[in-house]
């Protein structure tokens, strides 16, 4: 089977991200972080409902009552059923925002932070439990992006962009500490960064590579497996979802790049033919 690349909606996000799969409604749940929106589209039609936001929304969650958390400038909040967000945890110093994020099994809720500025070091991991606690996991990052674990839960995965790095851990996944932080993967000085990234069922970490034009495999140990060229200048996040779970959506930016040469710059983008599945994104308990 043949990879197929298309486009899911005509909607065009500036920096578009983290698509999120819920399939009792078929709906791909994803953000404009630059553009201020986020957006819920049907995969089946298309159709997208879209909200505007005040400020930068790095990622949202579902919440296992059906309605989403966010990772936002100020920290940690509630979307509203109309507009906007509503803060719940205001720790984020006035320079930094919210970026990448992910639930795991446990439905606690993984996101990082960076420096608006993209600060060298300032970037930190925050993990938000089901009574809405925060810890802070890990400091000294740049630009914190995708997030994965692995099948058991034993080792944790996540991209440093600016570092142009993955970086390993053991897990405790019980007490979500991290540990044994190791560099997996070294990714080529080619003028693409590491972006978001997903983890299939057979072990395969995706990541979307910005300025790239596709993603790029490996396995659990950093060894490249397989590159998917895309029609985008700069994917930036895919997940799997479908009805069988072995479609790949993948968000896109057309940020600070001709708007007009490529009209699937910035669309939400469906890829089929990999041979690879996933899981359903999981949902926060908070």
């Amino acid at each position: 089977m043949s990879i197929e690349i298309s486009s899911i909606t005509s909607i065009r996000g500036d920096v578009g991200e983290g698509p999120l799969w819920n399939s009792a409604t078929g709906i791909i749940t994803w953000v404009d972080i630059t553009g201020l929106m986020w957006h819920q589209t049907e995969f089946k039609t298309g159709r997208t409902k879209s909200r505007k936001v005040s400020n930068m929304v790095g990622a949202l969650v579902e919440r296992t009552n059906g309605q989403f958390f966010a990772a936002v400038k100020e920290g940690f909040a509630e979307m509203n059923d109309d507009e906007g967000y509503t803060v719940i945890n205001n720790f984020l110093p006035e320079p930094e925002r919210m970026n990448d994020a992910k639930a795991d099994d446990a439905g606690r809720w993984w996101c990082g932070s960076n420096a608006i500025d993209f600060t060298k070091g300032a970037g930190k991991l925050h993990v938000i439990d089901e009574n809405r606690k925060v810890e802070t996991k890990l400091s000294g990052l740049t630009l914190p992006n995708g997030l994965a674990w692995n099948s058991d839960n034993t080792e944790f995965y996540l991209v440093d962009t600016f570092e142009s790095c993955l970086w390993a851990f053991d897990i405790d996944f019980e007490s979500a500490e991290l540990s044994n932080k190791r560099m997996l993967i070294q990714f080529a000085d080619d003028g693409s960064f590491p972006d978001g990234m997903t983890i299939s069922n057979e072990g395969f970490l995706i990541i979307a590579m910005w300025d790239g034009s596709r993603l790029e495999v490996y396995d659990t140990k950093g060894k490249k497996e397989s590159e998917i060229t895309m029609p985008v200048k700069r994917p930036t996040s895919c997940t799997f979802g479908g009805d069988n779970n072995n479609i790949l959506f993948v968000t896109s930016a057309c940020r600070e790049i001709d708007y007009g040469a490529n009209s699937m710059d910035g669309q939400l983008l469906a890829v089929t033919g990999t041979g690879l599945s996933g899981t359903e994104s999981r949902k926060y308990r908070g």
